[in-house]
């Protein structure tokens, strides 16, 4: 056991010249002179026997440091390292909620995302724990081990919309959504709510979760998207908005440069000036359409308040039902039913490719008769270049033939599933002006007169478009 005398007065060595004393916390041996004698070397060798024989043994240096004041440092021991405290390795930068004030006059704070969305998509990997480690143990300068102070474990916090691994070391995301860290709890929104309008303080909206609220109007060039839903509370402004699944505007979308678009169904207030809709459900409408170009998969729906399509032109694969269609101005408004755009684009696209190959197989028949011709004329002296391009046509009109014969087959199923969704109607509940044309199928007709509480329909008969008095179960059954 080490002498009590090196932690206080200290150990009188090398005949009374010098002091040694270790501190306190047992890391340090230091040499000082006892008193001002000069000349009075430190012998090391005998240094290394009297250090030997109080017990110190760990980290003896081979040559001693100055300390200053004179003294020396003979021995020095390992300090243990302490163990590092778990901690959280991010796997993906999470917003992080802040303050803002909504109203200057009042003290009120509202909790509000500070910059950008960041989506994640389920089961993404947000975040994990690095386990505490044990630390590294050290020595004193008597050789004795110092134990090291483990670090600190702790659990995974976590808020809604995400999952613990079973081991209690990873935290994943429950779902698609915004990724938001608030008070050290990683958390996983489906919805996203934007109080006001989208303009420069927002920028361009992108979020990949299932709701999307923006509570003001999307203004002039910006852009809004949404993996599912979309609800617009004051109206859309020369913008585009994209919604993976229904899109809804209160208020107007108005501009040619305002363009909707959604897998699911759209419904608007009012529409003017020429923007662009697209759904692939049905289009509702719960005023006016005017100036709109409307693409859609479903029926068009525009019974509620004024109920009127004016101008522009409504491409639906369903039917049409509204108040009223066209106006007394006799503007020019295109409405065509049993259309499915796809299809549309599908079938012209055949038509194309349907000429280009049979111009092409038209042309190598007539480059294999020509040289057939020329190889008969000239007997065995036919050259060989031109007997290679013989090969190569033999060789390539077989499949321009099957290229031929398969597109044609295409185009006459095509066309076969297109005359069948000639059903498809327009359907007038108030008043039908002049002015409009109603596309069914192949067929157009433009109305000359006024009609009231009519049907514009495809008459297989006479294979014409024809207009007839609606019926009361038709008014009944009116579509809201």
């Amino acid at each position: 056991m080490a002498s009590e005398k090196l932690f206080k007065g200290g150990v009188e060595i090398q005949n009374g010249a010098f002091i040694l004393r270790v501190t306190k916390d047992r890391l340090q041996a230091v040499v000082t002179p006892k008193d001002a004698r000069a000349g009075v070397p430190l012998d090391n060798d005998l240094l290394q026997k009297e250090l030997a024989e109080n017990g110190i043994v760990g980290g003896v240096l081979s040559t001693p440091e100055p300390a200053g004041g004179g003294a020396v440092v003979v021995a020095k021991g390992t300090p243990p390292v302490p163990g590092e405290n778990a901690r959280v390795k991010m796997h993906v930068k999470p917003v992080i909620p802040g303050p803002q004030r909504t109203d200057p006059d009042k003290d009120q704070v509202d909790y509000r995302e500070l910059g950008s969305i960041v989506n994640v998509a389920k089961d993404r990997l947000l975040l994990e724990k690095i386990a505490p480690n044990l630390g590294k143990a050290g020595q004193d300068v008597f050789g004795v081990g110092i134990p090291a102070k483990p670090g600190k474990d702790s659990k995974l916090k976590y808020g809604k919309g995400v999952t613990l691994s079973p081991d209690e070391m990873k935290i994943f995301a429950a779902l698609d959504g915004k990724f938001v860290m608030s008070e050290g709890k990683p958390s996983v929104f489906g919805e996203h709510s934007i109080t006001g309008d989208v303009d420069m303080k927002e920028g361009n909206i992108v979020f990949g979760g299932a709701k999307l609220v923006i509570s003001g109007e999307v203004l002039p060039g910006f852009s809004v998207k949404c993996r599912g839903d979309i609800w617009i509370g004051q109206g859309v402004n020369n913008s585009a908005v994209m919604a993976g699944g229904a899109l809804t505007v209160i208020g107007g979308v108005v501009g040619e440069e305002a363009k909707l678009r959604a897998k699911g169904d759209i419904t608007v207030d009012f529409v003017e000036n020429g923007p662009k809709l697209e759904t692939a459900g049905y289009l509702r409408v719960n005023d006016v359409l005017l100036q709109a170009h409307a693409s859609v998969g479903k029926d068009v729906v525009a019974t509620q308040g004024n109920g009127t399509i004016i101008g522009g032109r409504i491409v639906a694969a369903g039917s049409v039902h509204v108040k009223e269609l066209g106006c007394e101005a006799e503007v020019v408004t295109e409405v065509c039913v049993g259309l499915v755009p796809s299809l549309q684009m599908k079938k012209q696209k055949i038509d194309e490719d349907l000429v280009l190959w049979s111009d092409r197989l038209n042309e190598v028949i007539k480059n294999i008769s020509a040289l057939e011709k020329i190889k008969k004329e000239l007997a065995g002296k036919f050259p060989e270049d031109k007997s290679i391009l013989l090969g190569k046509c033999k060789g390539f009109m077989p499949k321009a033939m099957d290229k031929v014969n398969l597109l044609t087959e295409e185009n006459q199923a095509l066309e076969l599933e297109l005359e069948q969704m000639v059903d498809e109607q327009v359907y007038v509940y108030g008043r039908l002006f002049p002015g409009v044309v109603v596309k069914i199928g192949s067929l157009a007709r433009t109305i000359t007169l006024e009609e009231e509480q009519s049907v514009v329909y495809f008459d297989k008969v006479s294979h014409q478009i024809l207009v007839r008095k609606m019926n009361r179960n038709e008014r009944d059954a009116m579509p809201v």
